[in-house]
């Protein structure tokens, strides 16, 4: 199911200095239904078409396996619901569009074949990815570019996994810039899961609230299982429209201004950041920068009463978790993770060391079925807070729902 939209149109706002938000409007999605995981993450039940791509092809050929296609957009320019694009490890130097849509039961699925294998170089483009296409899967690419957006995301019931978008210089400007995006204040149930985000806003120097790592502006959805660092605002921030979201198991560390930000207040209006469940999140050494509050996490402007904040490890950071309206946190964990390799410029593992307090200390409220590496958490005993389950298996790739 298709929709056309309006051109985004930026808009200019002065709002919580030290962490203002991205100001993205666009034009209202059609209703849509409450949908939410799990679905399989490779297969569609309806009809399905596979295309090709690789460095090798040529968009001259018919994208099937033993005649690919070059790039990725002449894949998703064919790309209808039940689509399925697998695309070769190698390096593409393209800014990518897709428009669009799959549907419950035939999803648009483009897989990078080797988890970080296909690496998008995006040049001359305000987003690396845009997606506009409702029910499409972004999977297992590593993605850069030099504009302000790493992914955007339009679309409604979209799922953005296992990718690694990283060093996107995002200026300092009221339009603000993130790693993931998902911006569409009408849309619904998008997911950012397992991806490596880090060093967004890579070229600043200077005090500015409006890059984040991952950004999350609508209703529902999951995010899950990300590690974040070098964001140089918040490391994961939600805002504008966004309610009803699922937070867990995300690994957030050395951001520049704060771990993990919620809150509401400005455009569409009549939005309260409620129902928001956010849980066995790991949050570490927040601010790296000089200017930032460094909140583990934070409320900021109209916030519900209903917010659930359980069983989050905060370690390390300028201050612990600030809620509003006499919310509270339950279970919080205030210790070193005693991860097996600590590093804040992220060369480290951040695997948990046998001795880790966040081991069995999480909630299975809101937590993810599967731990970072696509590895199957436990169903009959707690899970690990953080992004990494121990003693889960194999890492798997493509991962499977």
């Amino acid at each position: 199911m298709s929709r056309n939209r309006r051109p985004i149109t930026i808009v200019s706002l002065n709002l919580l200095p030290a962490l203002l938000m991205v100001p993205l409007l666009v034009q209202p999605s059609s209703s849509l239904g409450s949908g939410r995981l799990i679905h399989s993450a490779v297969a569609n039940s309806g009809m399905s078409t596979a295309f090709y791509v690789s460095p090798a092809g040529s968009d001259a050929a018919d994208g099937s396996a033993s005649s690919p296609w070059a790039t990725i957009q002449h894949a998703v320019n064919a790309a209808r619901a039940g689509t399925m694009i697998h695309v070769a490890p190698g390096t593409y130097v393209e800014a990518i569009k897709t428009t669009a849509s799959g549907s419950s039961d035939a999803r648009i699925t483009l897989l990078s074949d080797i988890k970080w294998g296909a690496k998008i170089i995006a040049p001359n483009s305000d987003s690396a990815w845009e997606n506009r296409g409702d029910y499409v899967d972004i999977e297992g690419f590593d993605i850069t570019g030099d504009g302000r957006l790493g992914i955007l995301n339009l679309g409604s019931f979209v799922r953005i996994m296992g990718n690694h978008v990283h060093n996107i210089p995002a200026p300092c400007t009221s339009s603000g810039g993130a790693g993931i995006n998902n911006a569409d204040y009408s849309a619904s149930d998008d997911d950012i899961i397992g991806n490596l985000v880090h060093d967004i806003g890579s070229t600043l120097s200077v005090k500015c609230g409006t890059v984040q790592g991952i950004y999350h502006a609508n209703l529902r959805g999951h995010i899950m299982n990300n590690i974040v660092y070098h964001s140089w605002s918040a490391g994961i921030c939600l805002w504008h429209a966004a309610n009803n979201v699922v937070i867990a198991n995300n690994l957030v560390f050395q951001n520049g201004a704060a771990g993990i930000l919620i809150g509401a207040g400005d455009a569409p209006g009549g939005v309260v950041a409620s129902d928001m469940v956010v849980v066995n999140n790991m949050i570490l050494n927040n601010p790296a920068s000089t200017w930032g509050a460094g909140q583990a996490i934070v409320e900021s402007g109209l916030t519900g009463t209903d917010n659930k904040y359980v069983n989050n490890l905060i370690w390390k950071n300028k201050q612990g978790i600030v809620l509003q309206n006499g919310v509270t946190s339950v279970g919080t964990i205030a210790a070193d993770p005693l991860l097996i390799d600590y590093q804040a410029d992220g060369s480290g593992n951040y695997h948990l060391s046998s001795s880790s307090p966040a081991i069995g200390a999480g909630t299975p409220t809101g937590a993810p079925p599967i731990d970072f590496d696509g590895r199957i958490r436990p169903t009959t005993a707690p899970p690990d807070v953080g992004p990494y389950q121990t003693g889960a298996g194999q890492a798997v790739w493509p991962w499977n729902y």
